[in-house]
């Protein structure tokens, strides 16, 4: 369950979510923390916090964690613990401008989505319910009166806390300065372009002007309940033996019908994508590529012709018994030999004039470069982190298969450069395969390798050769128990692949 909490500065959102999490046993989201922290290095760095291209190089640069300790939740930024720099008020004057630049809140929210897609949370912030979780199973929007949350926010900064002791006092000159912060923080955070604060439609608003904080926590409590009691009560899907539902449409290439599963989990965005601004990356890699906006599809295009032209010139390729490669509803997984940058270009290329959509998973090192995330996100890249357990990328893969689209895995990880080097096999693609029944394609090509062979920079001019076998059935293994199928189509597709590669190498000798 995905609890959203959105509300004015010293409304009362944090200690509630905090309260929240720690009564119903749900992962504590501090999204204003995450903001305040990128405020923090902003201007320890001198950085002017109204140059958007600066502060969002800071954001980029910084490594932002949550911890434990006694006390409660600590903010640990870039292995330091921030957790009381955080909320001074220098960073209290100026979170709101940070937080108004297009590519933080990008590529926080992007974060964030993470975070919620390994487990039930409570978030708060200002564009939880609008935004980040639009699909939230509960949405409240936490408000009380200006003079009311100053009153707070006063006694906090002396150590007290009014929410629990009605009759704590704070000094009265500091208490009309956070009152103007606090009205000028509720006028940029209302008016701002991006991301404006303001409940969700579906947002239950709660005044906690006159409520106790168990109150207002009891609420939220209650609403929880409610969702709970109505996901329990709504109708079950017919499933057929194979665990596929009967009643729900299958999927298609087009992403639509019932197989938008990501839509709670996933925290993909509802409705259609923008096709200028209001996009995080996540939501493209969330979203059917066939959802993607006009100019998103039409540089898809523009890319593949262009690349495909100039590959076929320079590189002649044909791919050898794709007959079958590119038919079917169902998606599939792709695994293939990787030696260049060659190879998903041709296997892209192939795929867009067959008709289908295809998605590159891709390490996520390569998002240390803005304009390469950019480009990976709008031709259907799916990044990974290397030597984790990935799970946000293994079910986008997932979904995208019951979409009807096709995924691209290199097993190897990196680019194998000579016969002698040692290669790791990264098994992830069979459980892909296995969760979205797929089968699994193997491809392998010879001849990329020498485009540029190994201490030479110039590229040299010549054919490839690239050849499909038959998809890989987990019927067709011969074992049975999940763990040992993963453990057999890993080993059974890469003997496949390089059976391929040794064919080829065969049939055109000297070929790499």
């Amino acid at each position: 369950m995905i609890v959203a909490i959105d509300g004015p500065a010293g409304s009362g959102k944090s200690t509630v979510a905090h309260a929240i999490a720690g009564r119903c046993g749900l992962t504590f989201l501090d999204t204003g923390a995450m903001y305040r922290s990128v405020t923090l290095l902003c201007l320890r760095a001198g950085v002017d916090v109204s140059d958007a291209k600066a502060v969002a190089s800071v954001e980029k640069d910084c490594s932002i964690l949550f911890g434990s300790s006694a006390s409660g939740q600590t903010v640990i930024v870039n292995g330091e613990d921030v957790t009381d720099q955080i909320r001074t008020p220098e960073v209290d004057r100026n979170v709101s401008a940070v937080s108004a630049v297009p590519a933080v809140r990008a590529a926080l929210v992007d974060r964030q989505r993470q975070i919620a897609g390994s487990g039930d949370v409570v978030a708060e912030g200002r564009d939880i319910g609008t935004v980040v979780f639009p699909d939230a199973e509960v949405k409240v929007f936490l408000t009380a009166d200006a003079k009311a949350r100053a009153h707070r926010r006063a006694v906090q900064r002396e150590g007290g806390d009014a929410a629990r002791d009605a009759s704590a006092a704070a000094d009265a000159a500091q208490e009309a300065r956070i009152l103007e912060d606090l009205r000028r923080r509720d006028q940029l955070d209302s008016t701002r372009k991006e991301s404006p604060l303001r409940p969700a439609d579906d947002a239950v608003v709660i005044d906690s002007s006159d409520l106790t904080l168990e109150q207002v926590i009891q609420r939220v409590v209650d609403l929880m309940e409610a969702a709970r009691a109505k996901a329990s009560s709504a109708p079950k899907a017919n499933l057929a033996p194979d665990g596929a539902s009967k009643s729900a449409p299958k999927p298609n290439r087009s992403g639509s019908g019932g197989s938008r599963h990501v839509s709670k989990r996933g925290g993909a965005p509802s409705g259609r994508l923008h096709a200028f601004r209001g996009n995080a990356y996540v939501d493209y890699y969330d979203h059917a590529m066939r959802e993607y906006p006009l100019p998103a599809r039409a540089l898809l295009g523009f890319v593949v012709c262009l690349l495909g032209l100039l590959t076929k010139i320079l590189w002649p390729w044909h791919i050898e018994g794709s007959d079958g490669l590119w038919d079917g509803e169902h998606g599939r997984v792709i695994v293939m030999n990787h030696v260049s940058m060659l190879e998903p270009i041709i296997v892209v290329v192939s795929a867009w004039f067959h008709g289908r959509r295809i998605r590159p998973i891709y390490k996520s090192e390569f998002d240390k470069i803005a304009p390469a995330t950019w480009l990976f996100s709008r031709v259907g890249g799916i990044p990974v982190a290397r030597g984790t357990a990935d799970l946000k990328a293994v079910r986008r893969a997932q979904w995208a298969l019951e979409r009807g689209e096709d995924v691209l895995i290199y097993p190897e990880g990196t680019r194998v450069k000579s016969d002698d080097e040692p290669v790791t096999i990264h098994g992830g693609f069979a459980l892909i395969a296995q969760m979205a029944k797929a089968p699994v394609q193997p491809v392998a090509i010879v001849g990329a390798r020498d485009i540029t062979p190994r201490g030479e920079h110039l590229k040299r001019l010549g054919r490839v050769f690239v050849r499909a076998g038959e998809p890989i059935e987990f019927s067709s293994l011969g074992v049975r128990g999940r763990k040992l199928q993963c453990a057999q189509m890993e080993r059974v597709a890469m003997e496949r692949v390089y059976a391929i590669r040794d064919d080829l190498r065969r049939e055109h000798p000297g070929k790499m």
